[in-house]
């Protein structure tokens, strides 16, 4: 356990923690430090106090120990301090003395994934760790940023796949089956001591020879219905967010306001001349 502190802010915890308790120098105090707190514990007392940590830990401390602690904080000046605390011993600033120290189990768990983790990475976290873990490592703001990013382009991807008759429940439903299978991945790779660890269930049963040939048709047809319908021309739909797309120039659909097509309509014979004049510089479209 590492973490620094104020000192008045420590000296005002333990002293709390010590009243009553000088006849009872074997009694246990549970200290838990996170990411911004520090918590106190005994019987019958508790204290949380702001600290900095970058590593969680748990520990049970004497009560003996934690006066000589506070003893020794009595003499350095006021302002942050810091102190570790590991098997055998408790160090204050530049001061160390031998403690009877028993590590304990943390509920919470550290994140570790890489500062550059992907979208998918992010989004899986709510599915392994507590919203707890998840702030007290830090990682909130991104987790909620992937979020908003997928909510973005999975109203860009319904406004294009609604002409070819996907809707937005089955398209959530492919994400959620993806994040499952890919949350599973990740609780091996970050605890792979656990066990009884279980495949997620997609809800998929694995298809005989004659079914994968029926789908691989179906596929096909599918695949060639869509090049007709991309080949028959435009065509033209309000989005989600009450924009006009229209659809037939490309892979994309070209989306504008309505303002901003009439203003494109309105110049219709401007850019018709531009594109005859500058046409030995322009491509086609192969």
């Amino acid at each position: 356990m590492d973490f620094v502190i104020e000192k008045k802010l420590f000296e005002g915890a333990m002293r709390q923690v010590l009243l009553g308790r000088k006849t009872t120098p074997d009694d246990l105090v549970d200290l838990t430090a996170e990411a911004t707190m520090l918590t106190i514990v005994a019987l019958g007392t508790s204290a949380q106090v702001p600290v900095v940590s970058e590593i969680t830990g748990s520990v049970s401390v004497t009560v003996g120990d934690i006066a000589k602690l506070k003893k020794i904080s009595a003499t350095y000046k006021p302002g942050p301090i810091r102190i570790r605390i590991s098997e055998g011993g408790i160090r204050i600033q530049n001061t160390s003395f031998g403690a009877r120290v028993s590590p304990r189990s943390v509920s919470r768990r550290i994140i570790d994934i890489p500062n550059d983790a992907s979208a998918m990475d992010l989004l899986s976290l709510p599915s392994i760790f507590s919203v707890d873990e998840i702030e007290d490592c830090g990682l909130h703001s991104r987790v909620l940023e992937a979020q908003k990013k997928l909510s973005d382009r999975m109203d860009f991807e319904v406004s294009w796949l609604s002409d070819y008759g996907f809707t937005r429940a089955e398209l959530i439903a492919m994400l959620e089956t993806k994040l499952k299978v890919h949350s599973a991945t990740m609780r091996r790779v970050l605890f792979p001591d656990e066990t009884g660890t279980e495949e997620p269930d997609t809800g998929e049963k694995p298809m005989n020879e004659a079914e994968m040939k029926a789908e691989l048709e179906r596929l096909r047809a599918e695949n060639t219905q869509l090049k007709t319908k991309e080949k028959s021309g435009i065509s033209l739909k309000v989005s989600e967010k009450g924009a006009l797309s229209l659809y037939g120039m490309g892979r994309f659909p070209v989306t504008l306001y309505k303002e901003q097509w009439l203003r494109v309509l309105e110049h219709a014979d401007e850019i018709k001349s531009f594109i005859a004049e500058n046409d030995s510089k322009l491509k086609a479209k192969e």
